[in-house]
C-alpha cells in the first residue's frame, strides 16, 4: 500500500486538471496541448529507466519537484550515456545505489496555459534546441507543446496576421471605394502613360461627362475640349512627362506650367474646372503617380456673378435714392442729350475726329462725369474716366483718336446709364413722391408757356415757368450738398457754402437750370481742388481747417448775376503761365498782363491741376463752363479780388450772367 502510494505521488497524470481547465487558457495552447507523462525529481535512474521502457515512443519526459513546477526534461540520451557508464553498469548488475536525476536534467522553456502564442514562441527562442515548451497552469505543470507543434503555432499566427491584414486591408478598400463613390469632388490617378487609374471617384464621371474613365488619356478626356490653344496643351504635356517618373524635385520645379483652372466644353455643357496637383512619392523620392482632384466650380461662379449683381443693384439704388428722385431725373435726361450729341459727332465722323469735335466731346463728357460725381452715381463714373482717356491719349501722344476704342467706350457708358435707367424705373419711380401728387408732362408744359407767350401774358408765363423750372437758392443748397463728398475724395475738410439771400427770388428755366448746375458742378469742385488749401496748409497760416464758398447776387429784372469765390489761395498765374507757355500758347520771353494769364483757364486743355485724377486735371471743366452757358445766353468772367503774392497766387471771383427766365419771352 505504501508502495503504490509513493508510485502514484511520483508518477501522476495531469489530464484531471487539464480537464478542468478546457474553457481555460489560449485556444492554440489547447489545441497543440500533449500530456506526456512527468517524473518526480526524486525518482531513482532504475525507475525513469522503467518509464522509457513503458513508454517507447517518448525519446523525453518533463521533470516535476514535488509541487507539480517543471524543472527541466529528462532525454533518452541521457539515459543511455548513463547506462553505458559505471555507474548504470553497477545499477544494472545490482551492485550500488543509483544516482538521482538531478544531474541529468535538461533546461527546457515553460508558459502559462493563458499565455499568447507570441509569448510562447519567445519562451521557445530563448532556448535554442529545445524540445518544446513546458505548459503550467498555476506553474503546475499539464502538458507539453512540441517544437514541430511550435512551428504549426508560429505558421497559426502568421496566417492569423495575414488573414486580419486582409481583412483590414479589404475593409480599407471599401471605405475609399465608399469615400470615393460617395465623394462630391473628381478624383483620379494619373499613370507614368498619362492615362487615368482604375480607381476614381464616380463624382469625376459626373463632371467629365464620361462613364468609361479607367485607362483613359488625360489629354483627350479633361483637356481635348478645352479652351486652351496647342501651345498651352503641349507645354502641359510636357510638364507631365517631365514630373512622372522623376524626383520630387522637377515636380517642384514643373508645378506652375499645370493649370488650376480650364474652362471645357463636354457634353454641350460649359464648365469652369478647379485643378489640384499632387504628387505620389515612392521609397526613392521619386513622382510614381500624380493625384489630380477635379472641382467642378461652374454654378458657385455662377452664384458668384449673381451675387455680384445683386450688390451692384444695390449700390445702384442707395446711390439712386441718395441723389433724390428730381436730381436723378434730371441729370439722366441732361446726361441722354450730352450723349446724343457726342454719338451723332462720332456717327459723322469716318477717319479722323477733328480738333473741334474733340473738344465738344471733351466738354460733354467731363460734364456729365461731374455732374455723376457731384450726385454720387459711382458706378457710371469709371466708364466716362475711361472714355476721357481715350481722348487724352490721343492729345498726349499726339496720334489721332482711335474711333473705334472711343465708340467702344461711349457704347459701356450707355450700358452703365441703361442700368440706372432700369432699375430706377422697375423698382423706384415715384418713390418719393405722394400718391395725390400729379405729374404734368414736359410737352404740356411747353404747349402752356407757348401759349402765355402768344397772349403776352407775362404774369402767367412768370408763374408757369416758376412752377416747372428751379429756385436758384434750393439748386445751389442741392449742389452743396454734395461738397462733403467732393472733399472726400480730395481728402479735405467740407467747405461751408454760403448762398446770399437775394437769390432765393432767383427762378430759372429747366434748360437754364441745367446749364447752370453743370457749370456750378465744375467751378465748386475747382474750389476744392485748385483753390482751398489743404488743412494743415490752412492751419499753418491762421485759416480755419475747412474753407469756405460764397455764392452771392441777385436779378434786376433782365439779368441774373451770381458771383463765386472762395477762400483759398487764388489762381495759379505762374504756373498757368508756365502751361500755357509748355502748350506753345505762350512764348517764353512773352510778356502778358494776369488778366491775359487768366483768361487761358477758359483755354481747352490747359489746366493748373498737378497731375489728372478723376475729379480734375484735364483742362475741360471752364472751357466746358464758358460753352455751356452760352448756349443759354449766358457767359462768365473772371474779376480780381485783390492782389498777387510771393507765390505766384492772385484772389478771385467768377462772375456768372443770365438772362432773367421771366423777363420777356422765356428761355427753352
Amino acid at each position: 500500500m505504501t508502495e503504490n502510494t509513493t508510485e502514484e505521488r511520483r508518477f501522476y497524470t495531469p489530464e484531471d486538471r487539464l480537464h478542468q481547465l478546457r474553457d481555460y487558457g489560449t485556444a492554440s495552447i489547447h489545441r497543440a496541448l500533449e500530456t506526456i507523462r512527468p517524473v518526480s525529481i526524486e525518482s531513482d535512474m532504475l525507475q525513469v529507466l522503467e518509464v522509457f521502457r513503458g513508454h517507447q515512443q517518448e525519446h523525453f519526459f518533463p521533470v516535476l519537484d514535488l509541487a507539480g513546477t517543471p524543472l527541466g526534461l529528462i532525454r533518452e540520451r541521457s539515459l543511455k550515456s548513463y547506462v553505458y557508464s559505471r555507474y548504470g553498469m553497477a545499477l544494472l548488475s545490482n551492485r550500488g545505489q543509483p544516482r538521482q536525476l538531478d544531474s541529468f536534467l535538461t533546461s527546457c522553456p515553460s508558459a502559462e496555459i493563458d499565455a499568447t502564442i507570441e509569448q510562447v514562441l519567445q519562451a521557445a527562442h530563448a532556448v535554442p534546441g529545445t524540445e518544446g515548451v513546458l505548459i503550467t497552469a498555476g506553474g503546475r505543470y499539464i502538458g507539453f507543446i512540441r517544437a514541430s507543434a511550435l512551428v504549426e503555432m508560429a505558421h497559426e499566427q502568421q496566417m492569423e496576421i495575414i488573414r486580419q491584414h486582409n481583412t483590414e486591408l479589404d475593409q480599407k478598400n471599401r471605405e475609399i471605394q465608399a469615400v470615393l463613390q460617395n465623394m462630391r469632388q473628381g478624383i483620379c490617378t494619373i499613370l507614368p502613360d498619362l492615362t487615368l487609374h482604375t480607381d476614381f471617384s464616380a463624382h469625376l464621371s459626373s463632371i467629365l461627362e464620361q462613364e468609361e474613365l479607367a485607362g483613359a488619356a488625360l489629354m483627350d478626356t479633361l483637356f481635348k475640349h478645352s479652351e486652351l490653344g496647342p501651345d498651352a496643351l503641349q507645354q502641359i504635356e510636357a510638364a507631365l512627362m517631365a514630373v512622372l517618373e522623376q524626383d520630387a524635385f522637377m515636380f517642384d520645379c514643373n508645378a506652375h506650367l499645370l493649370p488650376t483652372e480650364v474652362t471645357v466644353t463636354l457634353a454641350g455643357q460649359r464648365k469652369i474646372l478647379e485643378l489640384h496637383w499632387n504628387p505620389m512619392l515612392n521609397e526613392q523620392d521619386e513622382v510614381s503617380r500624380l493625384m489630380l482632384v477635379v472641382r467642378d466650380l461652374s454654378r458657385m461662379r455662377e452664384l458668384q456673378q449673381q451675387a455680384d449683381q445683386q450688390q451692384h443693384e444695390l449700390q445702384i439704388l442707395s446711390e439712386i435714392l441718395a441723389a433724390g428722385e428730381s436730381r436723378f431725373t434730371a441729370f439722366m435726361d441732361a446726361s441722354e442729350q450730352q450723349l446724343a450729341v457726342c454719338r451723332q459727332l462720332l456717327d459723322s465722323t469716318q477717319d479722323v475726329i477733328a480738333d473741334e469735335a474733340q473738344t465738344i466731346l471733351y466738354r460733354q463728357l467731363h460734364t456729365i462725369k461731374g455732374n455723376a460725381r457731384t450726385l454720387g452715381l459711382m458706378a457710371v463714373t469709371d466708364s466716362l474716366h475711361d472714355a476721357e482717356q481715350v481722348l487724352q491719349a490721343s492729345r498726349d501722344s499726339g496720334a489721332d483718336v482711335s474711333v473705334s476704342a472711343l465708340q467702344q467706350a461711349l457704347h459701356q457708358v450707355s450700358h452703365d446709364f441703361s442700368q440706372y435707367h432700369l432699375l430706377y424705373t422697375s423698382r423706384l419711380q415715384g418713390f418719393g413722391r405722394d400718391r395725390d401728387t400729379q405729374i404734368v408732362s414736359n410737352t404740356l408744359w411747353q404747349q402752356l408757356e407757348q401759349l402765355a407767350s402768344q397772349r403776352r401774358d407775362s404774369e402767367l408765363l412768370a408763374l408757369l415757368q416758376q412752377a416747372s423750372g428751379s429756385n436758384l437758392n434750393a439748386m445751389l443748397s442741392a449742389l452743396g450738398e454734395s461738397l462733403s463728398g467732393i472733399a472726400n475724395e480730395l481728402d479735405k475738410p467740407a467747405p461751408q457754402l454760403i448762398i446770399g439771400p437775394a437769390l432765393a427770388d432767383c427762378h430759372l428755366s429747366n434748360k437754364q437750370a441745367q446749364r447752370l448746375s453743370d457749370a456750378m458742378v465744375h467751378i465748386l469742385r475747382n474750389c476744392l481742388d485748385h483753390g482751398i488749401e489743404p488743412a494743415a496748409e490752412r492751419l499753418a497760416m491762421g485759416k480755419p481747417g475747412a474753407g469756405t464758398v460764397h455764392v452771392d447776387g441777385g436779378t434786376d429784372g433782365k439779368y441774373i448775376t451770381l458771383r463765386v469765390s472762395d477762400d483759398g489761395r487764388g489762381l495759379a498765374l505762374q504756373r498757368l503761365r508756365s502751361k500755357a507757355i509748355g502748350a506753345g500758347l505762350l512764348r517764353d520771353d512773352e510778356v502778358v498782363s494776369d488778366d491775359e494769364i487768366a483768361e487761358l483757364m477758359f483755354h481747352s486743355g490747359l489746366s493748373t491741376a498737378g497731375q489728372v485724377s478723376m475729379v480734375s486735371g484735364r483742362g475741360v471743366g471752364m472751357d466746358a463752363v464758358r460753352s455751356g452757358l452760352a448756349e443759354i445766353g449766358g457767359s462768365i468772367d473772371l474779376v480780381w479780388a485783390g492782389a498777387g503774392n510771393d507765390v505766384g497766387y492772385r484772389p478771385f471771383s467768377l462772375v456768372i450772367c443770365l438772362p432773367e427766365a421771366c423777363g420777356g419771352l422765356p428761355v427753352a
